[in-house]
């Protein structure tokens, strides 16, 4: 028996069940109320892009890093990424956000290997623990400067006890 054949058959295998798992999940149990991260999906405007949202409990507080992987070109430079969180999901939200988090807009945006270019994050801290956000439903939106159109680039949902999904 040649060993390459087996060593493929244990890679694909393995590559196969890696590509079952979704996404990193929101830890279960007490971790839950320190670290969620969040899978930002694109608006149609913004198609192709990824964003993800990690929030971590920090008292009656919780820190907001959003890093998005692009935007539309239409979007002026140097990119303002303006995030709130409202109540509900993306697709029924409330009329208006409960949360803005634009205390910093200006994303910053130097690659790991020093370029200016995506990816762009921005970290803002919002006055709501991570535990009281888990209560409810909530979405975090992603939008341009108001400059910009006030354009919706990304939205995440953000529910309590999500099993599988981030």
């Amino acid at each position: 028996m040649r060993p390459a054949p087996l060593l493929c058959v244990a890679l694909g295998a393995g590559l196969a069940a890696c590509a079952g798992v979704q996404s990193p999940s929101t830890p279960q149990g007490a971790a839950a109320d320190r670290l969620v991260n969040i899978r930002l999906a694109a608006s149609r405007l913004n198609s192709g892009e990824i964003a993800w949202a990690t929030l971590v409990a920090r008292g009656g507080k919780t820190d907001a890093t959003i890093m998005a992987s692009g935007v539309p070109p239409q979007v002026t430079r140097p990119i303002h990424l303006y995030t709130y969180i409202y109540e509900g999901t993306c697709g029924s939200l409330s009329a208006r956000p409960a949360y803005s988090l634009t205390g910093v807009v200006l994303a910053r945006s130097v690659g790991a290997t020093g370029h200016v270019g995506s990816p762009y994050t921005v970290a803002n801290t919002v006055d709501v623990g991570l535990a009281d956000l888990l209560q409810k439903p909530h979405a975090i939106v992603v939008r341009s400067a108001p400059a910009d159109g006030d354009l919706s680039l990304f939205c995440g949902e953000l529910t309590a006890h999500q099993p599988g999904k981030a």
